[in-house]
C-alpha cells in the first residue's frame, strides 16, 4: 500500500505538473492567440492602408500620365510657336532686306540724280557767264555802234546839209 500510495503521490505530481505545464502552455496559447489576433487585425489594418496608398498611386500616376500629356501638348505648342516666329521673322527680315536694297537703289539713283544736276547746274553757270561775258561785249559793241550810228547820223545830216547847199549853189548858179 505504501507503494501504491507512493505511486499516487509521484502521479499526483506529475499530474501537478503537467497540469502546470498544461496551464502555462495554455496561457502562452492564450497570449499566442490575442499575439494572433492583433497580428492580424495589424494585417488587415496595413493591407488597408496598402490599398490606400496602391489607390492613391494610381491616382497620382493617372494624374502624372495627364500631366506628361500636358507638357507633351504645351511643348508641341511650343515648338509650334517657335516655328511660326522664326517663320516670320525670316519674313520680316526678308522684307527688311527687300526695303533696305530698294532704300539703297533709290539712293544710289538720287546721289547720280543729284551729281548729274550738279553737272548741270555747274554748266549752266558756266553758259551762263560766257553768255553774261557776250553780252557784255554785245553791249560795249552794241554801244560802239550807236555812237558809230550816231556819227554817222551826224556825218550824214552835215553831208545832207552840205548836199543842200550845194544843190543851192548849183541852182543859182545855173538860174
Amino acid at each position: 500500500f505504501d507503494d501504491t500510495t507512493e505511486q499516487l503521490d509521484i502521479v499526483r505530481r506529475e499530474n501537478k505538473n503537467l497540469a502546470d505545464e498544461i496551464k502555462d502552455l495554455l496561457d502562452q496559447l492564450g497570449d499566442g492567440g490575442r499575439s494572433i489576433h492583433e497580428l492580424d487585425k495589424l494585417r488587415r489594418r496595413l493591407e488597408c492602408e496598402k490599398e490606400e496608398l496602391q489607390t492613391a498611386l494610381e491616382e497620382a500616376e493617372g494624374a502624372l500620365e495627364v500631366e506628361e500629356n500636358k507638357v507633351l501638348r504645351a511643348q508641341l505648342e511650343l515648338s509650334q510657336v517657335r516655328q511660326e516666329i522664326d517663320r516670320k521673322m525670316a519674313e520680316k527680315e526678308e522684307e527688311f532686306n527687300n526695303t533696305r536694297k530698294n532704300h539703297q537703289r533709290a539712293m544710289e539713283s538720287l546721289q547720280a540724280s543729284l551729281e548729274t544736276e550738279q553737272r548741270c547746274k555747274a554748266e549752266a553757270l558756266r553758259i551762263k557767264k560766257k553768255l553774261e561775258g557776250d553780252i557784255n561785249e554785245l553791249e560795249i559793241a552794241l554801244d560802239h555802234s550807236n555812237k558809230a550810228n550816231s556819227e554817222a547820223q551826224k556825218s550824214i545830216k552835215r553831208y545832207q546839209g552840205q548836199l543842200r547847199e550845194a544843190e543851192c549853189g548849183y541852182e543859182e548858179a545855173s538860174r
